[in-house]
């Protein structure tokens, strides 16, 4: 098996496999039930899948001869979004690129309980692009001064923090 069928094979998302076990595709009114049931219980599926995401970058490192492999995430959306909260768990990957982050946790963004209490995405950008090299493509380049002018100001290399404005969908 590549490297890239096991990376595929190891992200794959528990919370997404239990969706598709209820067969709740297309079902909004249920799917916004059980989301709210994983609150109640102090969880979301977003932070289910920064986990998940997390033990997939752990199970690759675990295998020999693979514990320095540099690993890059790539996510579009919401799953930029875990991405962006895993990678600032485990030790640093080496390259995060992620399409059409969520600008913010509100109103429609990534769900993490509490979150907006202490940051918002802008500023979790700002953490993980300290610890390794992020390419941002996105509708607009506007959204994500406060992590570049982070690094302008830490001294960070100009590649550190990376935003280029694409066609929607690209």
């Amino acid at each position: 098996m590549g490297s890239s069928a096991f990376l595929s094979a190891a992200i794959k998302s528990r919370s997404e496999e239990l969706l598709s076990l209820l067969d709740l595709q297309g079902d909004e009114k249920k799917l916004t039930q059980i989301r709210r049931r994983f609150m109640l219980l102090g969880q979301t599926v977003e932070a289910m899948q920064v986990w998940d995401v997390r033990r997939a970058i752990q199970a690759v490192r675990a295998v020999d001869g693979w514990k320095n492999f540099p690993i890059r995430l790539e996510a579009r959306g919401e799953m930029a979004a875990v991405a962006l909260y895993a990678s600032l768990f485990e030790p640093p990957v080496a390259q995060l690129r992620l399409y059409d982050l969520p600008r913010s946790h509100m109103p429609q963004g990534p769900h993490f309980l509490n979150v907006l209490r202490f940051l918002d995405v802008p500023e979790a950008l700002a953490m993980a692009a300290e610890r390794c090299p992020v390419q941002l493509f996105q509708e607009k380049e506007a959204g994500w001064e406060f992590a570049q002018t982070t690094a302008r100001k830490l001294g960070w290399p100009k590649n550190q923090i990376q935003v280029w404005a694409v066609p929607p969908g690209e």
